[in-house]
């Protein structure tokens, strides 16, 4: 795993729109103390948002990534409502497969099932590797290329194995399993929004912004 600023063309997003991630996280079949967690996602053509939603209401942090110049903010609001944040170059984590091992160990199954989630006719996918395997539903009728924003911060042959699969859609569910039986996660989308976003979520605006796009890079 290495760290390296991202230096990709811009390339809009096709989709959007914001929802919220419900993560349920379990542990030898019992579900873990701080489970579920949310996050919040946004997106436009050039702007995407994550925001963790937190336990303490009066506390925020926001990750803003401007894809367009490639700069990322982190914002942090405090439980005393103090706005700070810091900009940097936009940066990707590159996950390197074994380089001794050609095979593909990546299997997606695009199923015949289907099913409504949310108004949404969704089709089953499942999929496994070397890692562990599970079943994803998709709304297919979104033009979202999610691995696509997905591929802004991570790269790697990992990231292009699942590429290859070539879907687009929104996961609506998502079921994953360890290898081992020991550990598996349920995701849930809820709140979906289409064709409009808050643009709120992208903004800088009260924020005090440390600028840090002149240093070096991790590593460098």
């Amino acid at each position: 795993v290495t760290i390296e600023e991202n230096q990709d063309p811009f390339v809009p997003l096709s989709f959007t729109g914001s929802y919220r991630m419900e993560v349920h996280t379990f542990k030898n079949g019992k579900e873990e103390k701080d489970s579920p967690n949310n996050v919040r996602m946004a997106f436009k053509p050039d702007h995407m948002a994550i925001v963790p939603v937190s336990k303490d209401p009066k506390e925020e942090m926001r990750m803003v990534f401007d894809l367009r110049n490639k700069h990322t903010y982190t914002l942090i609001t405090d439980d005393k409502g103090e706005r700070t944040g810091i900009k940097m170059k936009m940066t990707k984590v590159k996950v390197e497969g074994d380089d001794k091992t050609t095979d593909n160990d990546t299997k997606v199954v695009r199923t015949n099932e289907t099913k409504v989630i949310e108004g949404h006719t969704c089709r089953k996918y499942t999929y496994s590797d070397k890692e562990g395997s599970g079943e994803a539903w998709i709304a297919e009728d979104l033009d979202f290329d999610m691995m696509g924003a997905l591929r802004q911060m991570v790269g790697g042959k990992k990231m292009e194995d699942w590429q290859r699969v070539g879907n687009t859609g929104v996961v609506m569910e998502n079921t994953w399993t360890s290898a081992d039986g020991k550990e598996k996660v349920v995701m849930y989308t809820k709140d979906l929004v289409v064709g409009k976003v808050d643009e709120a979520i992208f903004s800088t605006k009260g924020y005090e912004v440390q600028d840090m796009t002149a240093f070096p890079m991790p590593g460098q």
